[in-house]
C-alpha cells in the first residue's frame, strides 16, 4: 500500500503542495531489508507537484531520523536526513526499453531524476525510499574518534608480536620512497 500518492487529476500548471507524515512503520516497513532502521521520531515529507503536459515535475524535501549500527563499535548511530528532492515523472508508455538482444538500457544525463508512473496517480514511495538510502553512509560511525570494541586483556596477542620490531630488510627501499615524499610534502 502506497503511503506517498499524488492524483494527477489535482494538479496543474501553478501545481499542488502537500504535506506528508513520514511515520515510523513507514520507514520500518520501507527499510526492512536493510541495515537501517526508523528512528524515534517520525519524519515529514513535504512536495510541490505541477503538470507540464503529460509530465509531472516534483519538487520535494524529507525530514527524517534514521537508526544504523556504528560500523566499530556496534552502538546506535542516529542519522538526520534533510534533503531536497526533484524529480520529473512521465507516463509509464515512454520508459526507454533496451535494445532485443540485450536488456541494457543506456542512461542519459538528462534521465537521471526521471522516473515513470502508471495510470493516474504518481507514486512518491519508492524515490523517498532510494533517496533514505541514498542519504544514509555505507560505514555508519558513532563519532570519528570511536576505537571499536574494546578487546579484553586477555585475547590481546602477546606484545612481541605487534611490537616495535625492526621493519622487514625487504621493505627498506620503500621506507626510503616515503621519507622522500614525505620531505618533498613540506
Amino acid at each position: 500500500m502506497s503511503t506517498f500518492v499524488l492524483k494527477i487529476q489535482d494538479l496543474d500548471e501553478a501545481g499542488k503542495d502537500w504535506n506528508f507524515a513520514i511515520g515510523t512503520d513507514w520507514l520500518t516497513s520501507a527499510l526492512a531489508d536493510t541495515e537501517l532502521s526508523a528512528g524515534a521520531d517520525s519524519g515529514r515529507l513535504t512536495v510541490h507537484a505541477q503538470r507540464t503536459g503529460m509530465d509531472v515535475l516534483v519538487q520535494a524535501h524529507v525530514e527524517a531520523e534514521l537508526s544504523a549500527t556504528c560500523a566499530r563499535c556496534l552502538a546506535d548511530v542516529p542519522i538526520a536526513v534533510d534533503l531536497p528532492l526533484t524529480a520529473l515523472f512521465s507516463p509509464e508508455h515512454m520508459r526507454p526499453h533496451g535494445s532485443a538482444e540485450s536488456d541494457e538500457i543506456d542512461v542519459q544525463l538528462d534521465e537521471v531524476n526521471r522516473d515513470y508512473y502508471a495510470g493516474a496517480e504518481v507514486v512518491l514511495d519508492p524515490m523517498v525510499r532510494e533517496y533514505l538510502l541514498l542519504e544514509a553512509p555505507m560505514k555508519p560511525l558513532c563519532s570519528d574518534a570511536c576505537e571499536g570494541i574494546a578487546i579484553p586483556d586477555h585475547l590481546r596477542p602477546p606484545a612481541e608480536v605487534f611490537g616495535d620490531a625492526a621493519p622487514d630488510a625487504r621493505f627498506a627501499p620503500l621506507l626510503k620512497l616515503k621519507e622522500a615524499l614525505t620531505k618533498n610534502e613540506e
